[in-house]
């Protein structure tokens, strides 16, 4: 099965690293290579450089959950990585942060699954391309991948199948909530 990951809901990004600030770091002066990053599956490890960082306020006196969220980035926290990352290491690509003196692991999905074109139809409202209708990813491309993207979807979103779903629940980890419906945004 295959599942969009989504963050908890009422929680908040624990990785508070502004945008101008990540193009700073990649020696990005015109932000066109930064702008890409979000909706692509684009590598940045040959450009990184690790910053440091504060965590969202709401972190202040409580705990953050293993898996936190930086926009399509997963943000890992030492157990997660452990767990996770003989995975997904060949679905992406692993960012050191420091946030507020705490190691934390950026994991970058470089990789997408094709869709079925015939089964993942685009929704149109009023004759302009308004999302998706269906969204259906071919099975033979889904073989040796456990976190992805989607191209149709605009790389925005992470999905999983069942390894990585499997995993999470195996050692307890917290932060990632796990939709079957593909297509829902909302938390």
């Amino acid at each position: 099965m295959i599942y969009r990951l989504k963050r908890q809901e009422n929680t908040h990004e624990l990785v508070q690293l502004r945008i101008i600030e990540l193009a700073k770091l990649l020696n990005d002066t015109d932000l066109r290579f930064t702008k890409h990053i979000f909706n692509s599956c684009m590598p940045i490890s040959e450009r990184w450089v690790k910053p440091s960082c504060s965590a969202h306020p709401s972190f202040k006196d409580v705990a953050a959950p293993d898996i936190t969220f930086w926009s399509n980035f997963l943000a890992l926290n030492q157990r997660a990585f452990e767990a996770l990352a003989p995975h997904i290491k060949d679905d992406g690509e692993f960012l050191p942060i420091d946030v507020e003196g705490h190691s934390v692991i950026l994991f970058n999905c470089t990789q997408s699954v094709a869709e079925v074109p015939e089964l993942s139809l685009i929704k149109y409202e009023d004759g302009f391309p308004n999302g998706l209708k269906s969204l259906v990813f071919d099975e033979s491309d889904l073989a040796e991948k456990t976190i992805f993207k989607s191209q149709l979807e605009g790389c925005r979103a992470l999905f999983v199948t069942d390894t990585f779903k499997d995993i999470c629940n195996a050692h307890h980890l917290t932060g990632g909530c796990f939709d079957e419906d593909l297509l829902n945004i909302f938390v």
